[in-house]
């Protein structure tokens, strides 16, 4: 029998009352040579206010656990997006952020997430300096968090992105793009920063646009959105999963995908494993998740 699509059998068990997916407990997150010293480097903090999945489910941790091995301090945000909320920070983390718990919606068009104040507000703080870290995702995250992408002059697609070409075939998830050579653009020091980064893989997300900002995950011509298990999408086209540059005097990096940023365990049907993020073999997440955070929130900038 051939099998159903990975992203089809993702979404149906996340129906079900267990999640299908879990930290990977032998996660190596320990630093031999921390950026600072324990619980010294600028604060980072997580959005908690807006029903992000990950967040709630914790499936954050081995992230969090990575920033602090590092020595950063890291806190949750469970209030409204205002400056004064934002001031103690250098770094805000929005990711896979909803109107509504996931799997209790399927779509997420019509609701919203973020008011106008609160995107106002973070505006005028990365614009006055601080540094954001967002993610879109598959639908209906995408849905949700556009409104807040347009606002730093960066678009989603809705649905969800796959390449028919350039995918980690081991998988046969044409959701899972591969990231090397032209496609990983080593012009930027997220990715030529001090720890090697040479291969990245997606996990289906979104593919944006924003021309303002450097392209680090180049999409490639057989790249496409489609229509997401949920029956949402295909709407728009991107040409990156991932997006970092200046906005007035802060700094915005943005990824069409998530789970690079994890390092998560899936149940497959044949009751094996499979990784996602920064644990996946092969792949050099858990560095580049690093140098994301060394140019974001830069040592000489303490």
């Amino acid at each position: 029998m051939k099998k159903l699509p990975f992203l089809f059998i993702f979404f149906a068990n996340l129906l079900c009352a267990q999640w299908p997916m879990f930290n990977d407990p032998n996660f190596d997150y320990k630093q031999t040579a921390p950026t600072y010293a324990i619980n010294s480097g600028p604060l980072v903090l997580f959005d908690a206010a807006h029903k992000n999945f990950f967040v709630q489910s914790h499936l954050v941790k081995p992230f969090v656990d990575l920033l602090l091995a590092d020595g950063y301090r890291v806190a949750f945000n469970d209030k409204p997006l205002s400056e004064a909320s934002l001031n103690k920070a250098t770094v805000l983390v929005i990711i896979t952020a909803l109107p509504f718990d996931f799997t209790t919606q399927l779509s997420a068009a019509d609701l919203e997430t973020f008011s106008t104040q609160e995107r106002l507000e973070l505006k005028s703080w990365v614009y006055n300096g601080g540094s954001l870290l967002v993610f879109s995702e598959h639908a209906p995250f995408d849905q949700a968090i556009n409104p807040l992408l347009k606002t730093f002059d960066i678009e989603t697609s809705i649905g969800v992105t796959i390449d028919t070409l350039n995918y980690d075939k081991t998988y046969h998830n044409m959701g899972m793009i591969k990231f090397s050579g032209e496609t990983l653009n080593k012009n930027h020091p997220i990715v030529a920063g001090k720890r090697n980064v040479d291969q990245l893989v997606s996990f289906g997300g979104s593919a944006l646009t924003g021309s303002g900002y450097t392209n680090i995950l180049k999409l490639g011509e057989h790249a496409v959105n489609v229509q997401h298990a949920t029956g949402i999408g295909q709407e728009g086209q991107g040409n990156s999963q991932g997006l970092a540059g200046y906005f007035g005097k802060g700094k915005v990096a943005a990824f069409g995908d998530s789970n690079g940023f994890t390092a998560m365990l899936f149940y497959n049907d044949d009751h094996s494993y499979m990784a996602a993020g920064m644990n996946t073999k092969g792949y050099d997440w858990k560095n580049f998740v690093l140098n994301t955070f060394d140019w974001l929130a830069p040592k000489n900038d303490k």
